[in-house]
């Protein structure tokens, strides 16, 4: 994850007229005092302060997911100094909050078999990523082809590591298939073209859609994802994709999926490009396997791209909470690998398979935002956020421009991601403006999930951790 530096304050709402203290060992008290064990657990250091709630989740079939919700009151109660050594007894509590949310099926009852899922990578970056696959493939009936190599310099795989790996990835629910290259003399490029080729020939039947993403794409919602392919009819030549948010980006390249965002091609698109294979190999020079793939699809066929907005390329550098507390309903996200170009820098990458465990809760509620009174927004399981002059929900139709960037390019009207995120708001001033609880963890527990929401003091202050339970599994469509 990106880092900052953050300084905490407690938050400004003020505490209900049932935040008091209980006493000891009555029926209120106990249930605090259990939880409060669990911290221990946690990578922190005590003394701490603290504050939790515990979140009731309402589904409702049909209900629509807004940019954000309001709720006229305090998301949680006042802060206090914590040493889960000490038995501590959790002095003030609020009573549970109720939150609509729209359900949506469980995973095991989402079939997409009708598409095939291609990478190349490393093994020791596919081995990374492991963790994430589960999450959004896991038990869908897709399968997924792997392109891996040892390195660049060693492109002939380990076959001993390719089938541990493959084992693992079947063990959890990954339909997987590891290979090695088409051509062992094939770059990274040429490895990535290949998958078409790979994918077309693996196809069956009930094969509509081969989908060619990189080691860090991520899909919130496997069902959203097979809907909205659902929309495009697969008998027909069909190119979609997500494009990048940086108009830098879409200049130099085009009007082309990129494969973080996710890029799909009908099964008769897919035929156009293999019976053209060798041709395209020829003729394309690109240094980017998915521009080889656009560039095949122009040359030989009459198909343009279609853009699937929802399909997020990130191609923005820095601190992305502008992104991730924008309300966004995201069909994919990319570069979890923040530090992609160095895989030992793990600590830096966004924990996007712990980060949407809540999910399991609270079916598509996975970074949507609620706004407590006038000044603080939980963006769900991202952060949660005060603001010392308060927020209005118009503002909050605006993404905070927290990123790097952009890139300049000459003589346009576009001053870099008017069309893919339209209007921008400035970034505001950290621990003047802003206060953030930054993700720090989540928990399978108790019947539903506990998150962890943490900011490191500064100096001598104490850190402070926000835990929100979210209760009891939500019931399904």
């Amino acid at each position: 994850m990106a880092t900052r530096a953050y300084r905490i304050a407690q938050p400004t709402s003020p505490a209900p007229p049932q935040d008091s203290v209980a006493p000891k060992g009555s029926k209120q008290q106990d249930p605090c005092r259990q939880r409060l064990g669990r911290l221990k657990d946690l990578n922190v250091k005590f003394p701490i302060k603290y504050a939790r709630r515990d979140i009731k989740v309402r589904p409702q079939l049909g209900a629509q997911r807004p940019s954000v919700t309001n709720v006229d009151e305090p998301l949680f109660p006042k802060l206090q100094i914590v040493d889960p050594g000490k038995d501590p007894i959790l002095e003030h509590c609020m009573p549970p909050l109720s939150l609509e949310v729209s359900p949506f099926p469980k995973k095991e009852s989402v079939d997409a078999s009708h598409v095939l899922f291609g990478m190349s990578t490393l093994l020791s970056r596919l081995e990374g990523s492991i963790p994430f696959l589960e999450r959004w493939l896991a038990h869908t009936g897709a399968n997924l082809f792997v392109i891996v190599v040892n390195s660049e310099e060693d492109r002939k795989p380990d076959k001993k590591k390719m089938s541990k790996l493959q084992s693992h990835m079947r063990d959890l629910g990954i339909k997987a298939t590891l290979v090695g290259p088409l051509d062992e003399q094939d770059d990274m490029p040429l490895r990535y073209f290949s998958l078409v080729k790979l994918l077309y020939s693996k196809r069956d039947k009930g094969t509509q859609w081969i989908g060619i993403v990189d080691d860090d794409t991520f899909f919130p919602s496997m069902h959203s994802l097979i809907n909205t392919l659902g929309n495009y009819d697969s008998r027909l030549q069909q190119y979609v994709g997500g494009i990048s948010e940086e108009w830098w980006s879409v200049v130099l390249y085009g009007l082309m999926a990129f494969g973080g965002a996710g890029l799909f091609l009908s099964l008769p698109m897919a035929a156009m490009i293999d019976s053209e294979y060798q041709a395209c190999r020829e003729q394309s020079s690109s240094s980017a396997g998915d521009m080889r793939i656009h560039e095949c699809i122009q040359w030989h066929s009459h198909v343009k791209l279609t853009p699937i907005p929802g399909l997020h390329q990130m191609d923005m550098g820095g601190d992305l909470s502008g992104v991730y507390e924008s309300g966004w309903r995201p069909l994919s996200l990319h570069h979890w690998k923040a530090d992609w170009w160095d895989d030992q820098r793990r600590e830096n990458w966004v924990p996007l398979d712990v980060m949407h465990l809540v999910a399991d809760v609270c079916g598509e509620c996975f970074l949507q935002r609620w706004h407590f009174g006038e000044d603080t927004v939980l963006s769900n399981g991202y952060s949660i956020a005060t603001y010392a002059k308060g927020i209005t929900n118009e503002e909050l139709q605006k993404p905070e421009h927290t990123w790097l960037g952009p890139r300049p390019v000459p003589d346009t009207f576009n001053p870099g991601y008017v069309h893919s995120i339209g209007t921008i708001r400035e970034p505001l001033k950290l621990e003047e403006e802003k206060i953030q609880y930054m993700f720090l963890d989540a928990q399978l527990v108790d019947g539903g999930v506990r998150q962890y929401y943490l900011h490191k003091g500064l100096g001598d202050e104490l850190d402070t951790l926000v835990e929100l339970f979210w209760n009891g599994k939500a019931e399904r469509a």
